[in-house]
């Protein structure tokens, strides 16, 4: 399990909390310089970290390369799998799927986020394209082949499920929970903007700045 950080004390610590209580569970939190509790959470509950510059690509290349197992799990602090995520990643991997990611549900069950749950689904089923709030899992052996992640600083995930896809489907399994942290609206609106100039070949490094923007819109 791979969670990269980057001031993330309001949410590392109910995430780890649950994490610590699975069985067989290797954690690694891959934190970018984080200057409130984020660490001191992990430390306080026993979790391995590593450290190094900020950049979610950069991050989690540096959580695989420190975990020991065959499998990666990779997860945003903000969200939080059903328990029985884990026993279907294994199955999913000891029935040939070398790579799939979690649907998605929100926190706040209400008509709007359920409908972008629905679509998140369905994009994930359809088109193999999966973001880490989701989370994401793959095989090491697939993970090295691809080159691990791009070192984005922004839409790593989304361009790490495009290398994935290359090779095979995406298998789906059991739900994570997203917390909700911003409001809906123009919110959304403006992140399928970013993914689509991301599409046209738009740098992250770029859309970084436009993101951090849309998510203090109500």
């Amino acid at each position: 399990m791979i969670i990269p950080t980057l001031k993330e004390e309001g949410y590392i610590g109910d995430l780890l909390r649950k994490l610590v209580q699975v069985p067989d569970l290797e954690i690694i939190v891959s934190d970018g310089g984080s200057r409130d509790r984020t660490l001191a959470i992990c430390r306080s509950l026993g979790i391995r970290t590593v450290s190094g510059p900020a950049g979610r690509g950069r991050q989690l290349n540096a959580g695989a390369g420190a975990a020991t197992g065959d499998i990666f799990f990779f997860l945003h602090a903000d969200s939080c799998p059903e328990e029985r995520v884990f026993p279907e990643i294994r199955q999913a991997v000891a029935e040939g799927s070398n790579w799939g990611c979690c649907s998605l549900v929100f926190s706040e069950n209400t008509l709007f986020y359920r409908l972008v749950a629905a679509a998140s689904r369905s994009r994930a089923r359809f088109t193999s394209t999966c973001y880490g709030d989701q989370g994401i899992f793959c095989t090491r052996e697939l993970f090295n082949r691809v080159g691990g992640f791009p070192e984005f600083p922004f839409l790593e995930d989304l361009a790490f499920s495009h290398r994935l896809r290359r090779q095979e489907k995406a298998r789906i399994v059991t739900s994570t929970r997203r917390f909700r942290q911003y409001g809906p609206g123009r919110t959304l609106f403006k992140m399928q903007l970013v993914k689509l100039f991301f599409i046209l070949g738009v740098p992250p490094a770029r859309l970084l700045g436009f993101y951090q923007g849309v998510k203090k819109v109500d």
